[in-house]
């Protein structure tokens, strides 16, 4: 199987498991990856997800060589970089539970895009990002144009993408692309810590505030102001939790829903 996946304590773990081609992304691992997460969304079990790559690197990319059969019937006319990449990192982008990534070695192409719509990145020292498609004249197709811009800033995301330059976690750091840096040997263990974390946390509100966040980007501040509203009006069982634990002085114990 080249999608693993590992339940407990309220942590589900993908593992992109290719580690001979460096976890090249197919069509056949996107289904997989879409199906893992359309079943996490509706399991109340599942409170935060975290990615991997097996062996050496988090992923090389979309496999240029042989992406694969399509998972599903495309309708006429349709483009498959819409009905599969953009499918998967729209699921990835807006899913409305805590996500993370583990990454080592590197990651370029799809692997970067999923990479950059993470909530967190969890690197090791070995970590290599770079998008490499322009270097082959590939098209990007999976949202790194918007992606990256909004994270990094455009000059910086300019040179990146029009050079094809990679750079390492020196650098992932100093552009504020990391949530926490670790030896290449303490990767899983740093990236599980804060799955954990966050499993404990309020699951229904967490993914509210980051949908609330996402959406604000490309919005003015009155709407910004109206979303927030929403989530003031919206059914949340910890929000009582939350409450009543800060009264009696005591840690709160959310369900996530």
């Amino acid at each position: 199987m080249h999608v693993l996946d590992e339940f407990a304590d309220g942590v589900l773990t993908l593992t992109l498991n290719r580690p001979e081609k460096l976890n090249a992304i197919t069509n056949g691992m996107i289904a997989a990856l879409l199906a893992h997460l359309d079943r996490a969304s509706g399991d109340d079990a599942v409170r935060t997800i975290v990615l991997k790559g097996a062996g050496k690197a988090f992923s090389g990319g979309d496999d240029l060589k042989s992406m694969g059969d399509m998972p599903w019937p495309m309708p006429p006319g349709a483009h498959p970089i819409r009905e599969v990449q953009q499918r998967l990192i729209k699921r990835w982008y807006w899913f409305e539970k805590p996500t993370v990534v583990a990454m080592r070695g590197r990651a370029h192409g799809i692997a970067e895009d999923l990479l950059l719509s993470a909530d967190f990145r969890v690197i090791s020292d070995s970590a290599i990002l770079g998008d490499i498609r322009a270097r082959r004249a590939v098209p990007v197709g999976s949202g790194g144009t918007w992606l990256l811009p909004r994270m990094i800033g455009l000059p910086a995301a300019t040179r990146l993408m029009l050079t094809g330059d990679t750079i390492g976690a020196d650098e992932m750091e100093r552009l504020n692309l990391v949530s926490e840096r670790v030896p290449d040997d303490e990767l899983e263990a740093a990236a599980h810590r804060l799955a954990l974390r966050l499993a404990k946390g309020p699951t229904r509100a967490m993914g509210m505030l980051k949908h609330q966040m996402r959406r604000g980007l490309v919005t003015d501040f009155e709407t910004a102001l109206e979303l927030e509203m929403e989530w003031l009006d919206a059914p949340v069982e910890d929000r009582e939790e939350g409450r009543l634990s800060f009264i009696e002085g005591r840690e709160p114990n959310f369900t996530g829903r």
